[in-house]
């Protein structure tokens, strides 16, 4: 992982102060707003196209390539691989309700569903005709919402399937990033007596250079 954009550390501090005590489906509506989704509609975009504003935010601030660490599932070896935009885009259906009356998920019916004692009835009755046969059909009218990414072991050459999750990958970035530049603006604002603008505008050389100095 890659760390962010000089120019978009104090954004990044206050994204993820306004998202780092909501759920996970809470976050991705706010990192999908960063990315430019409308805050009054986002909730009531179908999954993928919400993950697509999460993208387009990614991108801005880490760039475009995703390093990963996966565990093969047969023999448990660690593997490192580094995947594209096009290895994660789906093509995004432009109907919302198909012709029969499935309805593309939600960020709204997730919450709902996570509230519910069942929820997997719930989200099937909000997006489901009554009759319909479920969630295969769901998966097909939203490809986005659900990304697998097709691998296979270099160590014993097993061949499988693991999701990609845009939201979760971002996320892990951004508390990564926002810890790391806590823990320089605590150091360098007591050995100075800067304030936390002050060390977020000095730049990643020199900022490198007065930690070391502080700490030898």
């Amino acid at each position: 992982m890659s760390g962010t954009r000089h120019g978009a550390q104090a954004e990044l501090l206050a994204l993820w102060e306004s998202a780092v005590t909501r759920p996970p489906i809470g976050r991705a509506l706010v990192l999908a707003v960063a990315g430019g989704a409308d805050p009054r509609t986002v909730a009531d975009l179908p999954v993928g196209r919400r993950d697509e504003f999460v993208m387009a935010l990614r991108e801005r601030w880490f760039g475009a390539g995703f390093d990963c660490v996966v565990d093969c599932p047969e023999c448990a070896a660690e593997l490192e691989l580094g995947l594209r935009p096009e290895d994660i885009r789906r093509e995004t259906p432009s109907a919302v309700v198909d012709s029969a009356g499935y309805r593309a998920i939600t960020s709204r019916d997730l919450l709902a569903a996570a509230r519910a004692e069942d929820p997997r009835r719930e989200l099937l009755s909000r997006c489901v005709p009554e009759g319909g046969d479920g969630v295969e059909m769901l998966a097909a009218l939203d490809p986005q919402a659900d990304v697998l990414v097709e691998l296979d072991c270099a160590v014993c050459g097993f061949a499988w399937s693991a999701p990609f999750d845009i939201g979760g990958y971002l996320w892990a970035e951004m508390d990564a990033d926002a810890r790391r530049l806590l823990s320089e603006v605590h150091v360098l604002a007591s050995a100075y007596g800067w304030s936390e603008a002050e060390v977020l505008a000095v730049g990643p050389a020199r900022r490198r250079r007065y930690l070391e100095m502080v700490a030898s």
